[in-house]
């Protein structure tokens, strides 16, 4: 926009210019008598000195002239301005008249320029600065450049959504299938607006900060500085914090970011497009919107299924989805059907990711190029075809395979009857219980560290990881989810990231009174980073670690733990979290441990294996307890001997033994391309030369994903041009990290039923009988010492790899186990 200045200057030219009512008319003096040096699209911008009056416009090939009127209306003639860059064409000018220090008068002009921080190049467009300095007499007519200067960047700030925002509450993000089965009118209103945003966030010029292609890029790659001018702390790694402490600290500010971006296109682009009387209604359902969540630990209700099952949001499955017109919300072609924003991202004008910095696959020295996102598509182990390729480069969806992941993989072994809430939901289930986790540390991150008792291994990150590679696809299939460098491009990323959120919170408000170690303030709680584009590797991660590159304010300040370690003054909770709510106010005051109290109930009915209501064999003793775990429900389930044999009801009986896995492991191995480790109990000679998928064998009792990056093409390889030259530095220096897989009902599926001759019972896929009928330590250990096996196998962007591996330790206990309830 041009300032619109006028000149104080009483200008009397010798032959002044008249306009059609005979009145002096200098503008059009100045314009007609140098229209050569003027653009049809000209910007004009004035400045009165006091001196003389200076007039700048912008000519067809972008450059900049000026134009000087003294006291008598004398006219000179225009003359360039030296910059020594150009502005974009049809650039705005502005100018004004400063003081220096030494009361020198200079004139500075403003102009828009394409320009890249970092590379020096143009690619950017910023707001750019010249300022000219009088050399000599003003009459001489002479400038001198003194210097160009960017102006200083404002920064993104993330505030969190404010509207809907009261006095005591805050809106809610909502269970993704639970908002979008919803009739309500606020409901059907926001599934529209959320479609129609993130649809034009994801068209958006990929070069643009604030565009779909740009905030994913933050995870991962192109690996390039995001809303700042940095260079990488540590080589070939985005901003995103994994084995980390910060893990869930990192991901709060990148969803509100996420969120503000959609609803900032809610209220500015969409619904002025609404007819008018239509506005307030939908301007109140944006405004108590915010990003649903996917609760990948609780089954969902589907058609055609008559048990609930674990299942990608409804609102990812499908291709192409209804939306309301905006243009006409009541009429009578008021619905219609747009391609799905959820079920992938496609790149706008379908050019390829490599064009921005993703690197492409690489199949030998075949570059294979992503134009969308696949979720768990299917990689060929033969030469690549051609049909292959074309769906892989426009992305590729199978959220069947999504589904049978999450159902299929084997945590306690094959026996278990399927309606029973495990394994993904004890998993979470287990995060809450202090007999398992009772700090931050232990809760927040796979990061290895020594000082825990073996119960505690289990955390948030490693149920996260895999919700990941069960997403993206692992083994025989792949996808985007997989792997961290790409991760953030597929829409599915971010109500993942919700849930996870969530998590976070819950166990905050859980463990809001154990103030001593629901915080990682004290250095004995504090860990090595393994290094981001901001942190450098071996930094101690701290509650005031910058959690780069999001900012809290215009001025470049980053948000750190400890500012958004109260999620609730960020503008949104979830529905489990309603401290507000009457129900938790004991004599009109609010009661913590009526709250507490309640959100336990509500996990509870959430994630609680529960009783068998048909359990009604004369022989089961009843349990003392009205909720169990993994160890509760092995001891009373259906029992198959494994040989596949009829089925046995043992005897049900209060089981206090959890007997556990605890995986230490390399993170950095092989590159450090994402891989998953398998482990089975059985003959483990059964498995050598099987290559189909491994959580599909009968042996197979549980897995770990490592979720890392792998080296990029062209990235910091080793001298081998083998992987990642930092991740083999940081597999010497020892980085590790760890996991916990509990075998409970995976030992108790192998005990036979009572009263049978276990060493007559069919021995089927090497799987043996437990040679007691009761779990008696010494027994255990000499079993899984011969019985407890693994295997690592990855599909990843080098492709398809089976993998050996000699930096692994595994360690079994018992675990003495007495839950809240």
């Amino acid at each position: 926009m041009v300032l619109p200045l006028r000149s104080t200057l009483p200008l009397s030219p010798s032959s002044p210019v008249t306009d059609k009512h005979g009145n002096p008319d200098y503008a059009t003096y100045v314009i007609t008598d140098n229209h050569a040096a003027l653009s049809a699209h000209a910007s004009i911008a004035a400045v009165d000195d006091g001196n003389s009056f200076w007039c700048f416009s912008t000519t067809d090939s972008n450059q900049v002239y000026r134009l000087r009127v003294d006291k008598q209306g004398v006219v000179a003639q225009p003359q360039l301005v030296p910059l020594d860059v150009t502005p974009v064409p049809s650039s705005p000018l502005a100018a004004v008249l400063v003081k220096d220090a030494a009361a020198k008068e200079r004139i500075v002009i403003f102009y828009l320029l394409h320009y890249d921080n970092v590379k020096r190049t143009t690619h950017e467009t910023n707001v750019f600065a010249t300022t000219l300095t009088a050399t000599t007499s003003p009459a001489a007519d002479t400038w001198s450049l003194s210097g160009q200067v960017c102006l200083a960047p404002s920064y993104y700030a993330i505030t969190g959504i404010k509207t809907g925002v009261t006095t005591t509450t805050v809106p809610l993000r909502l269970e993704a299938d639970a908002w979008y089965l919803s009739s309500t009118t606020e409901h059907r209103l926001q599934r529209s607006l959320f479609l129609h945003a993130l649809r034009r966030l994801q068209k958006r010029d990929p070069s643009k900060k604030l565009s779909f292609f740009q905030i994913g890029g933050i995870h991962g790659m192109p690996y390039k500085p995001w809303d700042e001018d940095t260079k990488p702390a540590t080589p070939n790694e985005g901003y995103c914090t994994h084995d980390s402490l910060l893990f869930p600290c990192w991901h709060r500010p990148y969803m509100m970011l996420f969120e503000a971006m959609l609803h900032e296109i809610m209220i500015k682009e969409l619904i002025p497009q609404l007819p008018k009387d239509e506005r307030k209604d939908w301007t109140d359902a944006a405004n108590t919107w915010r990003l649903p969540y996917w609760d990948w630990a609780e089954k969902k209700t589907r058609a055609g299924n008559d048990d609930p099952i674990y299942d990608v949001p409804l609102i990812t499955q499908d291709p192409r989805i209804a939306v309301i017109n905006l243009k006409d919300p009541k009429g009578a072609d008021s619905e219609y059907y747009v391609d799905n924003p959820m079920y992938k991202f496609t790149m706008p004008h379908k050019k390829a990711m490599g064009e921005y910095g993703v690197h492409d696959i690489k199949e030998g020295k075949v570059d294979i190029p992503s134009k969308g996102t696949s979720r768990s598509d299917t990689f060929p182990t033969s030469p690549i075809s051609q049909e292959w390729l074309e769906t892989w480069i426009i992305g590729k969806v199978n959220n069947t395979v999504v589904a049978t992941s999450l159902k299929d993989h084997s945590w306690y072994g094959k026996n278990m009857k399927d309606t029973d809430k495990v394994p993904i939901a004890e998993m979470v289930y287990r995060l809450y219980d202090p007999n398992y986790i009772s700090t931050f540390t232990q809760f927040a991150t796979t990061k290895f560290h020594s000082k825990d008792a073996p119960a505690t291994w289990l955390n948030l990150e490693y149920i996260h990881n895999n919700i990941h590679n069960w997403t993206g696809g692992f083994d025989k299939y792949i996808g985007h989810m997989t792997e961290v460098p790409v991760a953030g491009f597929d829409p599915i990323f971010y109500m993942h990231h919700a849930n996870v959120d969530r998590q976070f919170a819950i166990w905050q408000a859980i463990n809001q009174k154990n103030t001593d170690s629901n915080w990682f303030q004290k250095p004995s709680e504090q860990l090595p980073d393994d290094g981001t584009w901001s942190i450098k590797a071996g930094a101690t991660d701290t509650p005031v670690t910058p959690l780069a590159p999001f900012h809290k304010d215009t001025e470049g300040n980053y948000f750190t733990s400890n500012d958004i370690r109260n999620w609730l003054d960020w503008g949104y909770s979830y529905p489990e979290l309603q401290p507000w709510l009457d129900k938790y106010k004991k004599d009109g005051k609010f009661d913590v441990d009526l709250y507490i109290d309640d959100i336990k109930k509500q996990l509870k009915t959430l994630y609680s294996p529960h009783e068998d209501d048909d359990d009604d064999d004369e022989n089961t003793e009843t349990d003392e307890t009205d909720t169990e775990t993994s160890q509760a429900l092995a001891a009373r389930m259906l029992v198959r001997s494994p040989g596949g044999g009829a089925p046995a009801r043992r005897q049900r009986k209060k089981w206090s033994k959890d007997i556990i896995v605890n995986i230490t492991y390399d993170r950095f191995a092989f590159g450090g391309a994402p891989y998953i480790l398998h482990l089975f109990i059985g003959d483990k000679s059964v498995l050598d030369g099987y290559t189909d998928r491994l959580e599909e064998h009968q042996q197979h009792v549980g897995l770990v994903c490592t979720f890392t990056s792998a080296a990029p093409a062209g990235g910091e390889a080793d001298s081998e041009g083998d992987g990642c030259g930092a991740c083999k530095k940081k597999s010497a220096e020892g980085t590790k990290s760890r996991a916990q897989v509990p075998i409970t009902g995976a030992m108790m599926a192998r005990i036979p039923p009572r009263g049978s001759n276990h060493g007559e019972l069919e021995i089927s896929h090497g799987i043996y009988p437990f040679p007691a009928q009761e779990l008696e330590k010494p027994r255990v250990e000499d079993y899984l010492e011969e019985y407890l096996h693994w295997r690592v196998r990855s599909v990843c962007i080098s492709g398809f790899l089976f993998m050996s591996f000699a930096s692994l330790s595994l360690l079994f206990f018992f675990s003495s186990v007495s839950f809240w309830y």
